[in-house]
């Protein structure tokens, strides 16, 4: 069986699977900047990272039969996904500056995808251990308030993730000051780079590739 893993912009993804569909860190869309929406999504589950008004959003994707986990660290279930929530600093500083994070590790379909939040330094040897090996990570790419771009591509070789998809990068419109994704591709020599013309990818086990790969998701349209 395949999951279908869906980019709303920033940091938000929708991943849908078994008939079920977990969203992590949506926006309200307007607080990014002029001419984003909101993730038009309903979710049977929506895992927030942190609590930034720009990955805490819960409204916009929640029904009253929604389930919400704020930052829950340790293994649990919500349906059909696995997950597993590992507590990082949004700084470099050990969580001094803007605090921590809950990176989460989910599981479905026999894939494994991380987000990674907003991490703000490279992993340590402990807490690649604690989220293990991966078959997608989903990392920040605008610095700033995150990782280097540069030191993105070191966390998913950490992880040996065969699949990044780039998120939390500067877009046209967007009042945050990050990093466009050519930052990060500047240093993405050693990976093959693919540009998919929707927010959407279905993935299985088959369809992860040998080589390492980032993945550029367009903008839901």
């Amino acid at each position: 069986m395949a999951l279908k893993l869906r980019w709303w912009l920033h940091a938000c993804f929708e991943i849908e699977a078994a008939g079920k569909k977990l969203v992590i860190d949506p926006h309200d869309g307007g607080s990014l900047g002029v001419g984003f929406t909101a993730p038009r999504v309903t979710a049977d589950y929506v895992l927030v990272t942190h609590e930034h008004y720009d990955h805490n959003a819960i409204e916009m994707v929640s029904s009253g039969s929604t389930t919400v986990i704020r930052e829950r660290t340790g293994e649990f279930e919500l349906g059909p996904f696995r997950v597993k929530g590992i507590r990082l600093p949004h700084d470099e500083f050990g969580g001094r500056i803007r605090g921590f994070v809950t990176a989460y590790r989910v599981e479905v379909e026999s894939i494994s995808i991380v987000h990674l939040s907003d991490l703000g330094r490279v992993l340590e040897e402990e807490e690649v251990n604690k989220i293990g090996r991966v078959d997608v990570a989903l990392v920040p790419a605008g610095g700033v308030y995150t990782l280097h771009p540069r030191q993105a591509l070191e966390v998913a070789e950490a992880l040996s993730a065969r699949i990044v998809i780039p998120m939390h990068y500067w877009l046209p419109g967007m009042q945050l000051p990050l990093e466009p994704l050519d930052t990060l591709l500047r240093y993405a020599k050693k990976w093959r780079v693919v540009r998919l013309d929707s927010n959407t990818v279905e993935l299985s086990q088959e369809d992860i590739p040998e080589e390492k790969t980032i993945a550029v998701l367009a903008p839901p349209s």
